[in-house]
């Protein structure tokens, strides 16, 4: 079994990026200078960090992780990377539960995070909170097929499972799409929002 150091090595890897590229997830969303963003299960940063580019200097990206040793790598990331630390607010949390406040974000991303979030109405309540009337919310998770890495098959949620749930949670997705061979990306507007 992998220890924390080398999960996280690995999370911020060359080898992910060739099946799980940043670029090509963050693209699809359409970030734009100055906007504010939320990472929810940020982890060592592989999508908060490419974030904080994509929103330039006036833009703010929250580093939600519940994961101490998580946010500590995502602190060393940032340093070793050279990113702009005054735009990524880091916030040791539950992602069910952040803190931050209510209609604040342009964009709720969560990668890799809703097929191990117990309570998932909780959490997309939170993330429907989190939103602006217009913010896109993008749902990056495993495909439900076999794979060498990634969790167990039997979590995790296929496209239309997740579709199904954040319709239900009150998210319209606007649009579903293959990023790499094991993941697809789900992009959301707010539905119904209050």
């Amino acid at each position: 079994m992998e220890n924390h150091e080398d999960r996280a090595r690995f999370m911020m890897s060359a080898a992910r990026k060739e099946w799980h590229d940043p670029d090509t997830v963050l693209n699809s969303i359409g970030i734009e200078k100055g906007m504010t963003l939320v990472d929810l299960g940020s982890g060592p940063g592989f999508f908060t960090i490419p974030m904080a580019q994509a929103t330039g200097e006036n833009g703010i990206v929250y580093a939600v992780d519940s994961d101490p040793t998580m946010l500590e790598h995502l602190r060393d990331n940032i340093a070793k990377l050279g990113a702009n630390n005054s735009i990524i607010q880091i916030v040791r949390g539950d992602v069910s539960d952040t803190g931050l406040p209510g209609n604040s974000v342009d964009v709720a991303f969560f990668a890799n995070v809703l097929h191990e979030v117990e309570n998932k109405k909780a959490f997309l309540r939170e993330v429907k909170r989190l939103c602006k009337p217009a913010a896109y919310v993008v749902d990056v998770d495993w495909k439900k097929v076999p794979t060498e890495r990634g969790p167990p098959l039997k979590i995790r949620l296929s496209e239309e499972e997740a579709a199904n749930l954040l319709s239900e949670s009150g998210f319209a997705v606007m649009k579903q799409m293959d990023v790499g061979p094991k993941h697809y990306e789900l992009i959301c507007r707010v539905a119904d929002h209050q």
